[in-house]
């Protein structure tokens, strides 16, 4: 159980944070959390209260090269543990440049796509025959690298740029969004993989007009 939360003194919060606030406390169902568990840290660590069976059903802390308490959300989430949070702000969270997402390297971008492709890959890739990663950009090919160390059977990448599409990514081809129907099928999961602002909802609406339905066949990583 987590609540919503307000970062403080405002005037310190960058914008960056103030987005992510922005996010982190428009997800308050379970359904919400789980279903976005791959875009970011889905609950403030210092915000939780878990019970003891769910801590230890999952073993607890890991020590890992990535951040522990993200680690953490993605096991419990993974073990279906339902995570929900008290839509009232009961945590005010000081911005400061000592915090850890600051200063240590586990909490850096490629540690944490490290962990998302961990967790992807045991969680919804663990059965599907056919992934197609959209965005073949930054976020997708640093993504993808990991994903297919891991074995992800990633088939092809979809981008919008004219400049990339037709090409490769990682020997695979990028195609246009609209001929991504000649790839879809019960076994294909899509990664939405863009990191750019505004980009996430513009790729949901997208992907959720031609049927596909979040959390099934496609998954926001970014």
């Amino acid at each position: 159980m987590s609540c919503l939360v307000r970062h403080f003194p405002w005037n310190g919060v960058g914008e960056g944070y103030r987005i992510y606030e922005g996010w982190l406390n428009s997800l308050s169902t379970p359904e919400a959390i789980g279903r976005e568990r791959f875009v970011e840290s889905p609950v403030a660590h210092p915000s939780v209260l878990v019970r003891r069976e769910a801590f230890d059903l999952v073993g607890g802390y890991h020590d890992t090269e990535w951040a522990e308490d993200y680690d953490l959300w993605l096991r419990l989430l993974e073990a279906r543990v339902s995570v929900s949070k008290v839509d009232r702000y009961l945590y005010f969270w000081r911005e400061h440049p000592e915090r850890l997402t600051r200063v240590d390297g586990r909490y850096s971008v490629e540690n944490f796509l490290r962990c998302k492709a961990k967790y992807l890959l045991s969680g919804p890739l663990a059965d599907c025959e056919r992934v197609v990663v959209w965005g073949a950009g930054q976020t997708g090919r640093r993504l993808s690298k990991h994903l297919l160390r891991g074995g992800a059977p990633i088939e092809a990448f979809v981008d919008i740029d004219p400049e990339k599409i037709g090409g490769t990514l990682r020997e695979r081809p990028i195609i246009d969004p609209d001929d991504l129907s000649m790839l879809m099928g019960s076994d294909t999961v899509i990664l939405a993989a863009v990191g750019s602002r505004g980009a996430r909802g513009l790729i949901r609406g997208r992907l959720n007009a031609i049927g596909l339905r979040e959390g099934r066949e496609y998954w926001c990583v970014a």
